[in-house]
């Protein structure tokens, strides 16, 4: 048997622990609660998912590709969101606009049929790590300097060690 998320009727998975969910699952679990903002172009509405009691705030926009012979897009995100922001958006205070207010990871959809998380804050830098490693380089770079060594190959040693001190690349960095 293969191993994988599993179809919401047999196994009502958080969609958090999900890295890819159909759209055919959303339509499935996720029930409108309120809606909280819409115009002929976006829509601004508190979801929740049926199968695990998750509460969302779902922002679909709808878009005109000019490129493809203005053809009309939808785009869909839902951001997760705790009891406490539930409530509060339902008695009318001010909910997060995207992107602005978006901060968090939540789920958009793609041209696959279904929606991928995506952390709108990347992967966050170790700063502890760099800082570490900036310290370490000014004093190696002050020992070079105060030894004088100029040649080819203690300038090549010192860039190498000074490669190792910071944390490594990510696939994506150049």
């Amino acid at each position: 048997m293969a191993s994988g998320p599993k179809e919401p009727q047999e196994s009502p998975l958080p969609l958090a622990q999900l890295r890819f969910v159909k759209e055919e699952w959303l339509r499935q679990r996720l029930e409108e609660v309120k809606v909280l903002y819409r115009d002929e172009n976006e829509l601004y509405r508190l979801v929740k998912d049926s199968s695990t009691g998750e509460y969302f705030l779902h922002y679909a926009v709808r878009h005109l590709n000019l490129t493809a012979g203005a053809a009309e897009e939808e785009y869909h995100h839902l951001l997760p969101l705790e009891h406490d922001e539930v409530i509060s958006f339902a008695l009318g205070s001010p909910f997060y606009r995207y992107p602005d207010e978006w901060q968090a990871p939540y789920l958009r959809n793609g041209s696959e049929g279904g929606y991928v998380w995506y952390d709108p804050n990347g992967a966050a830098p170790d700063i502890a790590a760099y800082e570490e490693a900036a310290a370490a380089l000014k004093e190696k770079l002050l020992a070079f300097r105060r030894e004088g060594s100029l040649g080819e190959e203690e300038i090549r040693r010192l860039l190498e060690e000074t490669e190792r001190l910071f944390p490594p690349k990510a696939p994506d960095e150049k």
